[in-house]
């Protein structure tokens, strides 16, 4: 009976090519979308979850709340796991991580590793790493260890084996002995590196190990009981108080709010978007966003098979007249169509897998992802069978359950035409279908705009035709200044200067100033730059008060400080001269403020910043370079970079690249949404053709006598665009509210964004009304194109 059952709807299937061909092409889109975007959102979920212990390690984060600041961070002070394993039993093992640079030398092959982190020995007893040479318990064991990924090993050594007990030189003259070669680190797992040295080499991390204030370092425990984590954390106020008060000195009358909370593992990568300290991973946000819109592309798919279905029943009305009166029951007839959709969606699921491996390269690139799909794995063979059968079930159950409950007489009797229901949930699901879209067209417009905005807004100083130079080794560092003049003899260079800020990524040292005004001390935690006299020329910064960094000046090595708006507006003062700030154990008068400027993209806020002239303490070139010539100027500067360092590696960025690169994720998240807004689109418009098919066709009849009676083509076009078009725009109706409020959510993750405006609905609605229009005027002008005396032989 089954078998029969399929042949059956085979033979319907070809019989119908046109019907087949849109349910095809849609439930396959919808499939390969969604697909696409299960392995995106399964990708994302699975960061760190492959980890032996993931359950039971936790990451301390920190919320502090101090003189009007607050700072939420995923590091620590370096004392904090020691102490806490020591405190708590309930603690099996901690970890710390600080993440670094350091140059790295092997004969004459050089090169500064980016991705560098200082860790404890116990960093392989809480994170999987696979071993190519050396001892996951021994391989951290000694001051002096150096472990490192097969990529570093090849570029040093040339080769990924036989290299435990290879001597590397780190930070000019520190040797360090090879005692691990691990695999690449993972792509799901949010710690990434390239080498590893030990946490506790203080000669060569600088790391004071007993300091409390000073917060550098990620802490991870590992619990015994992962459900102790709460206890824990409400166990921490009294350790507050026991360790960390008096050392950043939290007296009774001081307003500090410092709350440590334990981070699960698992929840890292997608819950630290707002963290200091780390790299920032991904956002849940996303991951309900494109959940979401895969759940939503499938749907449409689905319901334009219900929509199509239902459209055919007078076509099939006969047929099941008959074959009741033929003596068929019920359930044969519900399992018939039930056939048909469950054959459709299969077909569909083929056909969708061959455009899956046919656009996952092109959707990694866009994603930044390297998402692999097994069809050979039986866990994801087995979700994409089930996935077939309730995409088949749920887009069949309905036209299968309403076809079936036809009475034969009353079919036989043509009287089934005059029964509005159908019509209604035709309808309904039309708007359906176009809400969804129109949601994601403005949702498009939205982030495209947000991107465009976040490019384009000034950022308080000129970034382009700016070069950066980070100076790694204490060799380059003491010849900072000779390199410095020796560029400045070249006219193509226009200025440079020495500080030791990072723009545009990372993060910048950090300090409480204490300020000093009518008698009253007022802190303020504030990152600040050492900085020399050519800071706001390399990079065009306005001065709105006072005056500017001076050579002249014999007491601006010592005194010389600017401030930024925003501490004259966290300190609550009109101008530099209300009050003194303290420098050094010296209090001094504010030598002038500059505009406010970005430090990192706009997603953050900009915070308050003091420059001090100390142009000794500097770890970066900034050059601004002269004229169009880049390419010349850039063989000058590396030139003039090897003749003063020699066998230095030569690194450097471009300032306004530095900055896209921040929104790099925002972009390519934007492309996704782009991608499957479009064929959502497309998806709901397959639907709309087939239903303005089976329009004109129900309506045949009615546009030849209105054409014999005199309608002109235009009129016969307008009525059956019409009815549609009332659709779209109930559809515009519903969704405009709905898709304001999605937009303002996910606006809140900016801290300098655009509004979501009127006009953006006005333009989503009509490009709705122009998408439908197409897609309906070509059967509508077909149908009002055709010979009424074909259209009325019948009769």
């Amino acid at each position: 009976m089954l078998q029969n059952y399929f042949k059956i709807a085979w033979r319907n299937l070809i019989r119908n090519k046109t019907y087949s061909i849109l349910i095809l092409a849609g439930l396959a889109s919808g499939m390969t979308c969604a697909a696409a975007l299960w392995l995106y959102v399964h990708d994302e979920l699975s960061y760190d979850r492959y980890h032996k212990h993931a359950e039971c390690i936790f990451r301390i984060n920190l919320d502090i709340k101090w003189s009007g600041n607050e700072y939420k961070m995923g590091i620590t002070s370096s004392p904090f796991g020691p102490v806490l394993q020591q405190e708590f039993p309930e603690i099996n093992n901690t970890l710390r991580v600080k993440k670094s640079d350091q140059k790295f030398k092997v004969g004459e092959k050089s090169i500064n590793v980016k991705g560098m982190i200082y860790a404890d020995s116990s960093l392989f007893s809480f994170f999987d790493h696979k071993f190519i040479e050396g001892n996951p318990q021994t391989a951290l064991s000694t001051r002096n260890s150096l472990v490192m990924t097969e990529k570093l090993a090849l570029f040093l050594f040339g080769k990924t084996s036989g290299l435990i007990g290879k001597v590397v030189t780190v930070k000019e003259n520190l040797p360090f002995t090879v005692s691990g070669i691990i695999r690449e680190v993972p792509a799901n797992h949010h710690l990434k590196f390239d080498a590893i040295l030990p946490y506790y080499n203080q000669e060569v991390s600088g790391i004071d190990l007993d300091k409390w204030d000073s917060f550098n370092s990620m802490t991870y425990v590992m619990l015994n009981d992962p459900g102790a984590a709460g206890k824990l954390e409400s166990k921490m106020p009294a350790f507050y108080k026991k360790y960390i008060a008096k050392a950043i000195n939290d007296t009774n009358d001081s307003k500090v709010s410092f709350h440590i909370a334990f981070q699960p593992l698992g929840d890292i990568h997608l819950k630290s978007s707002h963290l200091m300290g780390e790299e920032n991973g991904s956002s849940m946000s996303y991951v309900y966003t494109f959940s979401v819109i895969g759940l939503f592309i499938l749907l449409i798919a689905m319901v334009n098979y219900i929509n199509l279905a239902t459209a055919r029943s007078m076509g099939r009305a006969k047929e099941i007249g008959i074959r009741k009166a033929a003596g068929s029951q019920r359930f044969q007839l519900i399992n018939q169509f039930l056939s048909e959709s469950i054959l459709m969606s299969f077909l569909a699921m083929v056909l969708g897998l061959v455009l899956l491996y046919a656009l996952l390269p092109f959707f990694n690139q866009i994603a930044d992802k390297t998402l692999t799909f097994d069809i050979t794995d039986f866990r994801t063979a087995a979700l994409f069978v089930g996935l077939t059968l309730v995409t088949g079930l749920i887009s069949g159950i309905y036209p299968a359950f309403i076809l079936s409950r036809f009475k034969p007489a009353a079919v036989l009797k043509g009287a089934i035409a005059r029964n509005s229901k159908g019509i209604f949930l035709r309808k309904s699901l039309v708007i359906l279908q176009f809400s969804i879209s129109m949601v994601m067209v403005v949702g498009t417009i939205t982030v495209y705009r947000q991107l465009q905005y976040m490019k384009q807004t000034g950022l308080g100083f000129n970034q382009q035709q700016v070069i950066f130079i980070p100076l790694k080794g204490q060799s380059v560092l003491q010849s900072a200044e000779v390199l410095k003049s020796k560029l400045l003899q070249n006219p193509v260079i226009a200025s440079a200067s020495l500080t030791n800020g990072s723009i545009g990524d990372g993060l910048n040292n950090k300090s409480t100033f204490s300020f000093y005004a009518k008698g009253a001390e007022i802190p303020v935690s504030s990152e600040y730059f050492n900085v020399d006299t050519d800071f706001l020329n390399v990079l065009q910064i306005r001065l709105l008060e006072g005056r500017n960094f001076t050579s002249d000046l014999d007491n601006d090595s010592s005194d010389a400080v600017l401030v930024n708006q925003a501490m004259l507006k966290r300190l609550g003062w009109k101008d530099h001269k209300a009050g003194l700030i303290e420098v050094d154990a010296r209090r001094v008068q504010i030598t002038g403020v500059i505009q406010d400027f970005h430090l990192r993209s706009l997603h953050t806020q900009i915070e308050p910043l003091v420059l001090i002239l100390k142009k000794r303490e500097a770890a970066n070139l900034l050059i601004r370079v002269s004229g169009n010539n880049i390419p010349a100027a850039l063989n000058y500067i590396r030139h003039t970079f090897s003749e003063v360092n020699t066998g230095q590696p030569f690194e450097y960025a471009f300032l306004d690249q530095t900055f896209a690169r921040q929104y790099n994720a925002d972009e390519r998240k934007g492309n996704l949404f782009l991608a499957f807004s479009g064929i959502a689109i497309i998806i709901a418009c397959l639907g709309l053709f087939g239903l303005a098919t089976f329009t004109a066709e129900q309506r045949t009849k009615e546009i030849g006598v209105r054409k014999v009676l005199g309608a002109s083509v235009a009129s016969v076009v307008a009525l059956l665009s019409t009815d549609f078009i009332k659709l779209i725009i109930i559809s515009i109706v519903i969704s405009a509210p709905i898709g304001w409020y999605i937009m303002q959510i996910w606006l809140r993750g900016f801290a300098y964004k655009i509004g979501v405006e009127w006009w953006i609905f006005a333009v989503a609605g009509f490009l709705s009304v122009l998408i439908a229009l197409l897609t309906v005027s070509f059967q509508s002008i077909k149908a009002a194109l055709c010979n009424p005396v074909k259209s009325l032989r019948a009769e």
